[in-house]
């Protein structure tokens, strides 16, 4: 069973072409589990909260999706969910840098450590690498799994696409 979830930024390359970057990834199930628990702490309940029209539509489909998302896991349903979200262009630029790209790579081939990753990638400054990684996990682009005294980082990205406007 396949889900989506959409979030549209518009951003620009220039000032006369306005760019759209797709980025589709997994979806664990600590983000969303996360992300369901930051809904309700602000907010009542989904079906309430939309009827006293203190969240928007979409923000009451990404609940629903979330919270079905997340009862599959506990299930123990072997799906695969993903999300479809949109960042600005200049935001992209910067995220994504060359080294970055690089360490996205070599996760896609296999590794067992951010140590072997730091090696494959250079060498690179574990420190470095480390760090690199905290930020593509926040964006959600890759999971780090702890394996007794080790890190395995996991792709959880598949797809970035521009679509040019």
């Amino acid at each position: 069973m396949q889900r989506s979830s959409e979030k549209v930024f518009i951003g620009t390359a220039n000032q006369n072409k306005s760019v759209r970057v797709t980025v589709v990834r997994l979806l664990t199930r600590d983000q969303a589990y996360r992300e369901l628990k930051s809904f309700e702490k602000h907010h009542c309940g989904p079906d309430e909260a939309l009827a006293k029209k203190k969240i928007s539509n979409e923000e009451f489909e990404r609940w629903t999706f979330l919270l079905h998302a997340l009862g599959a896991y506990k299930e123990g349903e072997e799906i695969e969910v993903t999300l479809e979200e949109k960042f600005p262009f200049s935001d992209l630029r910067k995220i994504l840098t060359e080294k970055r790209i690089g360490l996205l790579e070599q996760i896609k081939l296999g590794v067992n450590s951010i140590t072997e990753l730091a090696r494959k990638c250079g060498p690179r400054d574990i420190k470095n690498v480390y760090d690199d990684l905290k930020m593509l996990e926040k964006l959600g682009f890759v999971a780090l799994n702890k394996d007794k005294r080790r890190i395995v980082p996991q792709l959880l990205l598949s797809t970035i696409r521009l679509d040019f406007r």
